[in-house]
């Protein structure tokens, strides 16, 4: 039994190596660019802890729906939560995200990508991430806005 896990374990991670590194290839045009940076700069501001920064990047129309929540989420309801979790101390050690799919039509764009990160809270206790998101952008004066995303965290089968 414990080879058949460690065999998995290592299979999943020749399976990540390879994506990561397949992906990193892809010669995007400049409108990906343009939207994948927009995507860094939320993420970037978040690690920092500068909610007010990430906030500037979700227009008002958004709708989130993390796998953690029930139904899809306005945008005050997630600047309530950001604000919250950032009274609550701790911070990024790591945050690193793969884009899949950046799609671009127009004002309008969607990204798919794999993200992992570590989450060190206040009282020392690290937390280790990987998952994945769907994000749905729009063009506004010139400035690509979030309006939508779906995704979060995945986990391990042997913790649910």
């Amino acid at each position: 039994m414990k080879s058949f896990i460690r065999n998995g374990v290592i299979a999943l991670l020749a399976f990540y190596l390879t994506i990561d590194s397949g992906y990193s290839q892809i010669q995007w045009t400049s409108e990906q660019k343009a939207v994948w940076k927009t995507e860094t700069a939320i993420s970037d501001a978040f690690v920092k802890g500068d909610q007010q920064a990430a906030n500037s990047y979700y227009d008002e129309s958004y709708q989130g729906w993390p796998y953690r929540s029930p139904i899809p989420v306005p945008k005050a309801n997630m600047e309530s939560a950001t604000a919250y979790y950032a009274t609550e101390g701790g911070k990024y050690l790591f945050w690193d995200a793969v884009p899949i799919v950046i799609w671009v039509k127009g004002d309008f764009a969607y990204t798919d990508y794999y993200y992992r990160s570590a989450f060190k809270d206040k009282d020392g206790k690290v937390t280790n991430e990987h998952g994945r998101w769907l994000d749905v952008l729009m063009k506004k004066d010139g400035k690509w806005l979030l309006v939508g995303d779906h995704g979060g965290a995945e986990h391990d089968p042997a913790t649910k």
